[in-house]
């Protein structure tokens, strides 16, 4: 199995790229995200998932190892296939998926093309808690600074992840604290 290629970006359209690693071209499926970012005959080093039917084999890539991790735990779950877990990864970064299987809640999702509520619903369902241990490194100082002032309030990191989840991160510490407490104190 590949797992991780560099090289030149020969290519890139709006699904895929092509990086020619030793004379050889790979056609590698990305999400539009990370697409935009990358221009061809630049150099780029890649995490790969490499995907296996009997009829086909595909190459997905990504840019940090984190967005591959999610990205393997998203198709575990029976039902979403690559593409759709792919399409999720195009829309939202990996710790707005994460808050939003924390949350519990699909309205916390933003909206996925081909990707149905019943189909997040079972992906919050066997993927909630799965992710407790993941620090989430995009996180605003002041979602940061209210988590460290909530644990020191004697919360448990998995309620305050939970609450804070169901927050949009530009609100400032102060708000966020108070509106944490809310919820925390229903727990």
């Amino acid at each position: 199995m590949i797992s991780h290629l560099r090289g030149l970006i020969i290519d890139i359209d709006d699904k895929s790229l092509t990086l020619e690693v030793n004379g050889v071209g790979y056609e590698i499926m990305m999400p539009l995200s990370s697409l935009l970012k990358l221009s061809t005959g630049t150099d780029a080093a890649l995490h790969i998932y490499t995907h296996v039917r009997e009829d086909q084999i595909t190459l997905f890539g990504f840019e940090e190892s984190n967005e591959k991790n999610l990205f393997r735990k998203i198709i575990s779950v029976s039902g979403i296939g690559p593409k759709s877990a792919l399409t999720m990864l195009s829309v939202a970064t990996v710790s707005t998926i994460i808050r939003a299987i924390g949350s519990g809640s699909t309205d916390n999702f933003p909206k996925v093309p081909g990707v149905g509520k019943k189909t997040l619903e079972k992906l919050i369902l066997e993927l909630r808690g799965k992710f407790d241990s993941i620090i989430i490194t995009d996180e605003s100082a002041d979602m940061k600074n209210a988590k460290l002032a909530l644990e020191t309030l004697g919360y448990n990191p998995r309620d305050i992840s939970t609450a804070l989840s169901s927050m949009p991160a530009e609100l400032d510490m102060n708000t966020l604290i108070k509106e944490s407490l809310k919820i925390l104190s229903k727990v």
